[in-house]
């Protein structure tokens, strides 16, 4: 570790800087901290229960108060409907002690930043009472460079008691493409500036310089500014409720609580970890291109090896970085937490960091998931994130399997986002962009008691809601024909994974719409489904030069693209389009996977899903094995003809099954 003795250390920097900067911050077991700035460590050991409960709770709608902050406060879409943020109160040494309920993978990531704000910020320039830094530095601690934090210590009596944290994705803040998902970028020189923590506030006051300068990369500095403004507020209203905690309970009392919290959540892990087997599990997905042109698929692997309390993660087998659908060590390591926490700490939800005492991760610097300076990063927040997370819960998937009382704990795999972010002009003739947020409809996964959630959103965005068609309209010059559940979406299982939604719409009262599309499994499925079928891929398409106008003045709403009869184009997972006003787009999310046989379906329950038409009849036929009479709106199982029929799929399987040679 650096000496202090001397006190000559001009620009205290921690333990290797550079190296952070290139591999990611790994958190270490003892930090370098300057000795200006002196943790509060005081906590009393025994807090009775009631007040435990109390202070627990009080803590949690606090830290809830700084989300509500952040949506109000803001005058984005991507705060106000997606949601798309998330609070932390943290230790004074960065332990997450409550995160909120909304995008899960920000929170375990802010610990990641207050470790390396403690170690290379508490000489040079310092850390005061009244301070703020924000980052967006993928190699210190953030998904992509949209995803902004802001960090604020708390103090009591001259002592650092704990962290506020906030996470906001930030709609325009720079790069090449509008939106800042740069699937045209080669690397991180063009793509939005990685900004590592810098202090923007200063005993209280904004540093206007910083805040200037952060403004002028964005095409949208007003709407940026209403975010940056949102969450300074956030920080503060937190802070100054954890002041009035501690003066009425104490700061010792509030210390403790704090601590029992983040044991209660070790604990409850080790008495669910200890209940499975040690063994590894393995799983492999295709990422779909690196950049816009890129049409090559890349294998990424994951290995998960239990062994006692402790769970270790590899990615042996990946492939190397490319493009820019990188993500650095915080983003792997995040999404770790997006699916320990609900599928093993639902029951202390929102509390995982005591997990991560036992969580390991070896994986190779250099690779799609553990990128080096300077691979491209920044659609990475929104593709690779997510499809790491589908992977990650694949393996924890089959490692609960393993445990007979843990068993019914398993969701099927998560789908990866197909993100679709706009820029142009809009109907009032001024600059606009979003990142529309349908993409927010994608189906739950099934369980093994229940079918999955159609529609039902993201198993790592809790509160991530879907926006009205009507509010998008009224912002944006866009106007929808048609938004629907997609039949046979929702993938075959005993249980049904849920369904997606689709929707296609036009530019409106505006020339064109940039659409810049950053996603995955538009080619292979990503949800690869335990025991059962997998989810379907998501899929853009286009088709150009329509007469949709002329239909619509004729009161002839158009509810699919097959009824232009014309040619539709596929767009690929990573790549722009410039839509003109008959250009008539429509966008599909992936699925997650069923679970189980569907040829041991319920047949009363596919007779339902036709009548909700989430399953055809077709599909009902041929892969669930269950024969219908429909008349009408009323569809009977027909019992022998789906007996026979389950028994002739049966057959054809054996018959189609090939036995590997001996020694094969």
């Amino acid at each position: 570790m650096a000496s202090h003795a001397d006190g000559n250390d001009e620009q205290h920097q921690g333990t290797n800087v550079w190296d952070d900067f290139r591999h990611g911050y790994v958190p270490r077991d003892e930090l370098d901290i300057h000795p200006d700035v002196t943790l509060h460590r005081e906590a009393e050991d025994d807090v009775d229960p009631v007040t435990y409960n109390v202070l627990r709770h009080r803590l949690y709608t606090i830290n809830e108060e700084h989300g509500h902050t952040l949506e109000n406060v803001s005058g984005s879409p991507v705060a106000y409907f997606a949601q798309d943020f998330n609070p932390t109160i943290l230790t004074a040494d960065g332990e997450v002690v409550f995160q909120g309920p909304y995008i899960q993978f920000f929170s375990p990531i802010a610990e990641l930043q207050v470790k390396w704000v403690l170690e290379n910020r508490s000489g040079n320039p310092g850390i005061e009472p009244g301070d703020m830094f924000f980052s967006n530095d993928p190699w210190v601690g953030s998904t992509h460079q949209p995803d902004v934090f802001f960090l604020a210590p708390v103090f009591r009596d001259d002592e650092l008691f704990c962290w506020v944290v906030n996470t906001l994705h930030q709609y325009d803040i720079g790069g090449i493409s509008a939106g800042s998902f740069c699937p045209s970028a080669d690397d991180v020189f063009g793509e939005p500036t990685p900004i590592p923590p810098t202090k923007v506030v200063e005993d209280d006051e904004v540093r206007q310089d910083i805040r200037q300068m952060y403004l002028r990369h964005s095409r949208l500095p007003n709407l940026v500014g209403l975010d940056f403004n949102a969450q300074v507020a956030g920080c503060r209203v937190t802070r100054d409720r954890i002041h009035d905690v501690i003066d009425e309970y104490g700061a010792e009392t509030v210390k403790g609580v704090m601590n029992q919290v983040i044991d209660d959540s070790e604990n409850r892990y080790l008495q669910k970890i200890r209940k499975i087997p040690d063994g590894t599990w393995r799983a492999r997905e295709y990422m779909e291109g690196s950049q816009t042109g890129d049409s090559d698929v890349y294998p990424v692997e994951i290995q998960m090896t239990k062994r006692g309390d402790t769970l270790t993660f590899r990615n042996e087998g990946t492939a190397e970085s490319q493009g820019v659908m990188n993500i650095s060590y915080a983003g792997f390591r995040t999404a770790i937490m997006s699916v320990l926490n609900p599928l093993m700490l639902y029951d202390e939800l929102f509390v995982a960091s005591g997990a991560f005492r036992h969580i390991e991760i070896e994986t190779t610097p250099g690779t799609l998931n553990r990128a080096e300076w300077p691979a491209g990063c920044s659609p990475g927040g929104t593709t690779n994130i997510e499809f790491s997370i589908g992977l990650i819960q694949d393996v924890m998937g089959r490692m609960l399997s393993a445990a007979p009382d843990l068993k019914a704990d398993i969701v099927s795999d998560t789908p990866s986002l197909s993100t679709m972010a706009q820029a142009g002009v809009d109907q009032w003739g001024n600059p606009f962009g979003t990142m529309n947020l349908d993409i927010m409809g994608a189906g739950i996964g099934a369980t093994p008691n229940k079918d999955g959630v159609d529609a039902g959103g993201y198993l790592w965005g809790p509160k991530g809601p879907m926006p009205n068609i009507e509010n998008n309209e009224q912002d944006y010059p866009i106007l929808y024909l048609y938004k629907e559940i997609v039949e046979d979406s929702g993938a075959p299982g005993e249980r049904r994974g849920g369904a997606t939604m689709q929707y296609g719409f036009i530019p409106h009262k505006t020339e064109r719409i940039h659409n810049v599309f950053c996603g995955n499994s538009g080619v292979t499925p990503i949800s690869a489904g335990l025991a059962s079928y997998p989810g379907p891929p998501s899929l853009n398409q286009v088709v150009e030069d329509t007469d949709v106008t002329e239909r619509l003045e004729n009161q002839d709403i158009p509810q699919s693209l097959d009824e232009f009869g014309a040619e539709v184009r596929q767009f690929a997972p990573k790549s722009e389009y410039t839509q003109n006003p008959n250009d008539v787009v429509q966008a599909r999310n992936g699925t997650p996977s069923g679970y189980g046989d569907p040829l041991k379906r319920d047949p009363e329950r596919v007779a339902e899903d036709i009548v909700q038409n989430v399953v055809s009849e077709t599909a009902a036929r041929d892969i669930y094995g269950v024969v219908v009479d429909r008349d009408g709106a009323a569809v009977e199982v027909i019992d022998d003809e789906t007996a026979a029929r389950r028994e002739e799929l049966r057959r054809q399987r054996l018959e189609d099954g090939v036995v590997p040679a001996e020694g094969a």
